[in-house]
């Protein structure tokens, strides 16, 4: 695996569907890692909450009376019920619905109703993880030793860090469970071959001939697409309709993908961000939630989603189609790891960091 990528094969069959594999990846991988959460937007106000998850763990993400937005698992310390329900909501303290244990939105423990007179509250806050933004996206991880988000994000491709997408609000978001390995659906991302099979409208709006691979020695891979002549982004008719740029005026002509090791996907297009956030449930199951952003500007009166949203829906049912086509497969004993392809190196660079995960 680790191999140059011209002698390089492909990760075996097993690393998709073993559990031991699965659960060496909860350790060597998503607990070594900063993974986007969701969106500072979700939880602008003091008291806002949304709910998120972390590696099987059920997060809430909420703005405190000072401003400052925390994680917390959300669960009492007390007896160990759940305490919010839905996705999102506002509140002005946090209750336990089973004993009554109440905390501040600090998540310092403010009541505990039966409890002994040598509790120590200070000590029975709310479990918290790191918390940090980056461009308007938030990331927790529970690793305490990982550097800061700014230094695990530093290399971002230009595309991202000098575009304004902290500024950008979510015009449409969908949520899927796919039947296969979160890697599939990563290494799916990581080319573009496919297109001319399995995405007509892309390969005629962004022809696969025009991509070019962005590779980097850190937790980011990246690709760029060129369009077709007479394209101005990429939906039904081809044409931004009025949307405003989001992405700086360098990229205006192009499609710029970026994968952020290990589950953040993201295409920035002239006029809106493109997001995938891929949950692992189990060895053969991925929950994916896609989001599609636009500048502020962008949100008139007239304003309407369903074209962007029609588009990609569509193109993501016919990558989740293929992805379950080759969970399927890769149980078969009739597969055996293969070399890669020269137009896979996308695929090696993000399958090389993985391999490294379980090699160390």
């Amino acid at each position: 695996m680790l191999e140059p990528f011209e002698h390089a094969v492909s990760l075996p069959g097993a690393a998709y569907f073993d559990d031991t594999v699965f659960a060496l990846e909860r350790t060597a991988i998503f607990d070594r890692s900063w993974q986007c959460v969701g969106r500072e937007e979700d939880a602008g106000q003091p008291g806002e909450w949304f709910t998120s998850a972390l590696q099987g763990e059920d997060l809430i993400v909420m703005r405190g009376a000072d401003l400052v937005l925390r994680a917390f698992y959300n669960v009492c310390r007390h007896r160990a019920a759940t305490l919010l329900d839905g996705p999102c909501g506002r509140a002005q303290e946090i209750r336990c619905a089973y004993h009554g244990w109440t905390y501040e939105l600090s998540g310092a423990l403010r009541e505990a109703p039966g409890a002994r007179h040598d509790l120590d509250r200070a000590a029975n806050g709310l479990s918290q993880l790191r918390l940090q933004s980056w461009q308007g996206f938030v990331f927790a991880t529970a690793d305490e030793t990982l550097p800061e988000l700014a230094t695990y994000v530093a290399d971002a491709p230009s595309w991202l860090r000098e575009s304004p997408l902290a500024l950008a609000r979510r015009a449409h978001a969908s949520a899927y469970d796919v039947a296969a390995n979160w890697k599939l659906l990563v290494e799916n991302f990581q080319e573009s071959d496919h297109f001319t099979r399995i995405h007509p409208a892309l390969e005629r709006l962004t022809p696969t001939s025009a991509a070019r691979s962005v590779l980097s020695s850190g937790p980011w891979l990246g690709g760029t697409m060129t369009f077709a002549e007479g394209v101005e982004t990429v939906s039904e008719t081809g044409k931004r309709n009025g949307r405003p740029f989001i992405a700086a005026p360098a990229y205006r002509h192009q499609v710029s993908d970026a994968m952020l090791f290990p589950t953040l996907l993201t295409s920035l297009q002239p006029d809106y961000l493109l997001t995938y956030r891929l949950y692992p449930k189990t060895p053969g199951l991925t929950h994916v939630v896609a989001e599609i952003f636009l500048h502020p500007a962008a949100f008139t009166p007239s304003f309407e989603a369903s074209e962007l949203a029609t588009f990609w829906g569509v193109v993501n049912a016919q990558d989740r189609a293929i992805c379950e086509r080759q969970q399927m497969g890769v149980r078969s004993r009739g597969y055996r790891a293969s070399r890669y392809s020269t137009v896979e190196d996308g695929v090696h660079a993000f399958d090389t960091r993985v391999a490294r995960a379980y090699l160390a």
